[in-house]
């Protein structure tokens, strides 16, 4: 039987890191999650809006960090 992929849907990573999915949107654009390593882009390059996908377990690391301590 296969592993179940890391990767999960914006709507989906968000319920599982218990955030709303806006803020998991936001968090990208302040740069606290890094694209290849917490999030990717699975839509194609004509795309009107990028699609991403979410790796929970990085996420989650990423925001146990303390926000003073974050860059």
């Amino acid at each position: 039987m296969p592993k179940p992929s890391p990767w999960k849907t914006t709507t989906a990573a968000a319920a599982e890191l218990g955030i709303p999915a806006r803020r998991l949107r936001d968090l990208r654009k302040q740069g606290l999650f890094k694209l290849g390593k917490h999030y990717r882009i699975v839509s194609g390059p004509q795309a009107a809006k990028p699609t991403y996908q979410w790796h929970c377990d990085r996420c989650a690391s990423a925001l146990e960090v303390p926000m003073e301590k974050r860059g």
